[in-house]
């Protein structure tokens, strides 16, 4: 494996694929940068898609008639320049790359050039097919317009995102037709749902249905929604981003955070009354997929938080072939990596959680070639009825009157269970606790406090084909032709670059962020696994003095959605500040 990484990392040296450590003043490295831009067949890494100004790229889910849906997230309201089709991108965008099936994309696809004039980088720009715009924020809808978020009473209009983020389409149960789910972010979060059929295959889809906006107070609300995967059984699997490494800081009635839920909720937003409860967000809320007929109308959508999934910032969660393994990315700083494995296939009420434990390889710091061997640390198992009574425990909680699990409670839970003294107090302490409620509610500092890693740096998407891993799964192949996991880190900084702990990454490069390739394995138990972590891209070079394009433009920045399409090929979004127009990149990884 290991030469396979150095493989790779000359690769890049030679093509587009620009590894960490480069020497900037390098005459000789300068002048392969200049071939970055070819369109030879060699080229690993090719621009697909530019998003316009301000933009990032969200959304990129790969649909089962070729479509490949393309989200352009809070772009620049300065923007005046309109597409082909008379758009402009000042606001929100739901829309698809059309015009070419992304089942069967062509090996020589010429690669994009970078946008230079200004009507360039104001639109989308593609390499392949058109951009079909399917709707934009505050769009008409027959429900609620696209993007309003309205309070629990239905009545009452507290914002208009201009964050789509995660979508996924399924079947209506007639032929060519389609019900689109997309995220959009805010606090509290929103969802909405767009019917398509009458896909023509040079310009896109012919009909298109705005039902308008999902009703989430049956949940309480959800809270950031970010992106997501659609599950073996045909449900969203949309994560809520929970940026709260403190729990305490919720009970804060200057933040405004808890103070947008407390107004969905019709709570004061003083902290004079009653207050959201922190521990009813931050999981990934299952949406649909139990019965299409049922769910032909909007109101009729089943809404479930899979609470045994742990409570985390969630990024997003993919399921495995078997049905009942589930990999779930954490998004924020020293974060974790986490696996739920269920008891029962495709049901996910009850199971248990684990998070990862990574070891380096010996003596590489360079992150094209710094390799992890992974392990799992189980934190508990868990079903959904317990943890909600668990969760009901806090309903009352107040500002004035706060109550959640503290620090010294998660560390004393976690000495009972490993029975060793953690914090140096000189003695084991008793669980405050007759149940495993830290695993679930607190999963980030469970996992640290039992020995996980907790240096990861805003990770992002993790995806995989699931044909290809569905094919390897019921194939039973030991060896040979392998389905693989993919993982982004939109960064690498911080905790993984610092020197100390289970990652020590040379962070020259660590603000234009990696994607990690993970082998998928069956372990002893019979289960989906992971136990390798190999960079697959890395970033950079970083240019400090650059006011612009501070990555290097023709190598990714910032990575965050993924997509792995049919033929194993990777298309990987930018979510970035050091590109000046973000990217969609395809990636055809030359060590599979």
């Amino acid at each position: 494996m290991k030469k396979r990484i150095i493989t790779l990392a000359v690769t890049a040296a030679l093509t587009s694929l620009v590894t960490a450590c480069v020497d900037e003043g390098d005459d000789g490295i300068d002048g392969v940068d200049g071939l970055d831009g070819t369109t030879s067949n060699t080229n690993p890494l090719r621009r697909l898609a530019t998003a316009p100004l301000g933009a990032e790229f969200t959304g990129m889910f790969l649909n089962d008639d070729g479509t490949f849906f393309l989200n352009v997230q809070h772009p620049s309201i300065s923007n005046t320049t309109a597409d082909a089709n008379g758009y402009v991108y000042d606001k929100g965008t739901v829309g698809a790359i059309v015009g070419k099936d992304f089942r069967s994309l062509p090996d020589d696809i010429a690669e994009l050039d970078l946008p230079i004039i200004n009507a360039d980088k104001e639109v989308v720009m593609t390499a392949v097919g058109s951009y079909q715009v399917l709707a934009q924020q505050d769009d008409a809808a027959a429900g609620i317009d696209l993007g309003k978020i309205f309070a629990a009473d239905s009545t009452t209009e507290l914002a208009s995102s201009d964050d789509p983020d995660f979508n996924g389409a399924i079947s209506t149960g007639n032929t060519g037709e389609y019900f689109l789910y997309t995220n959009w972010e805010y606090r509290p979060g929103g969802m909405s749902r767009i019917q398509l059929g009458g896909l023509d295959p040079n310009n896109g889809y012919g009909s298109v249905t705005r039902e308008g906006m999902l009703d989430f107070s049956g949940v309480e609300g959800t809270w950031v929604n970010c992106f997501g995967t659609v599950s073996p059984w045909g449900s969203m699997l949309s994560a809520e981003e929970l940026y709260f490494d403190d729990t305490a800081d919720w009970f804060d009635a200057t933040n405004s955070s808890p103070q947008s839920l407390a107004a969905y909720l019709g709570y004061p937003t003083d902290g004079s009354g009653q207050w959201p409860n922190p521990y009813r967000y931050g999981y990934n809320v299952e949406v649909g997929g139990n019965n299409t007929a049922t769910e032909a109308a909007l109101a009729n959508v089943e809404i479930n938080k899979n609470e045994t999934l742990g409570r985390f910032s969630h990024e997003n969660a993919v399921v495995m072939p078997d049905e009942k393994t589930v990999f779930l990315s954490d998004d924020g700083t020293d974060v974790v990596l986490f696996k739920f494995v269920a008891d029962s296939a495709g049901n996910m009420s009850a199971g248990t959680l684990y998070a990862a434990k990574v070891t380096q390889a010996a003596g590489v710091k360079d992150p094209a070639e710094a390799a992890f061997a992974v392990e799992w640390v189980e934190l508990a198992h868990g079903d959904e009825a317990d943890i909600e009574s668990w969760i009901a425990e806090y309903d009352s909680a107040t500002v004035a009157s706060p109550n959640y699990i503290t620090d010294q409670q998660a560390n004393d839970w976690a000495e009972a269970k490993l029975h060793q003294d953690l914090d140096g107090s000189g003695s084991i302490a008793t669980s405050p606790f007759s149940d495993d409620r830290p695993a679930f509610l607190e999963s980030r500092k469970a996992a640290a406090a039992l020995g996980a890693t907790d240096e990861f740096r805003k990770m992002e998407g993790v995806n995989i084909n699931y044909g290809r891993a569905s094919t390897w799964w019921n194939a039973g192949a030991t060896d040979g032709a392998r389905a693989y996991m993919y993982l982004a880190m939109s960064s690498f900084d911080n905790g993984m670059s610092d020197e100390v702990g289970d990652i020590q990454l040379d962070g020259t490069n660590s603000k234009c962020g990696l994607v990690y390739r993970m082998k998928l394995e069956k372990n002893a138990a019979g289960e989906v696994d992971v136990k390798t972590m190999v960079p697959a891209i890395v970033g950079g070079p970083y240019y400090a003095d650059r006011e612009v394009n501070a990555c290097n433009v023709n190598n990714i920045s910032n990575p965050d959605n993924l997509v792995i399409m049919d033929d194993g090929r990777v298309l990987v979004g930018e979510d970035s500040g050091n590109h000046e127009n973000n990217m969609v990149w395809l990636f055809d990884d030359p060590a599979i």
